[in-house]
């Protein structure tokens, strides 16, 4: 779905969803960017809205969705947690990117996710 501006987003935010991400100095060049890929790789189905707010340690993105079935996937991915900092929204879920999540979004580290109790996934579950 196509992507909206913040303030149609916001100005409905009882209705809409808000993911904020965290994203500390250095991690990435342009956090916007890096997260506006994630979301474009998620393909959300129902429209959203980006901004940003640079500060000095760190940069904060704010991710507005209509749809909760597109915010449960980033807050999945992201593994972000519930936290009503925001007031007026029907959810808002927080988390922080790290360099080694900021790789993997931006393609340079492949992440591979495999089912619990894999082998692949747990050494120590390994019958070598």
């Amino acid at each position: 779905m196509p992507k909206s501006s913040w303030s149609v987003l916001a100005q409905e935010s009882k209705s809409h969803h808000l993911v904020v991400v965290q994203v500390p100095a250095g991690v990435a060049e342009d956090p916007l960017a890096l997260v506006g890929r994630l979301i474009e790789e998620l393909a959300p189905v129902g429209i959203y809205a980006l901004t940003a707010q640079k500060e000095t340690a760190s940069t904060t993105v704010f991710c507005a969705f209509g749809l909760a079935t597109d915010a449960d996937q980033m807050i999945d991915v992201l593994n972000a947690q519930e936290d009503n900092l925001h007031l007026g929204w029907a959810s808002e879920h927080h988390c922080v990117i790290d360099k080694s999540i900021a790789e993997a979004i931006a393609g340079l580290v492949p992440i591979v996710i495999r089912p619990p109790g894999d082998p692949a996934a747990d050494p120590a579950l390994s019958s070598d």
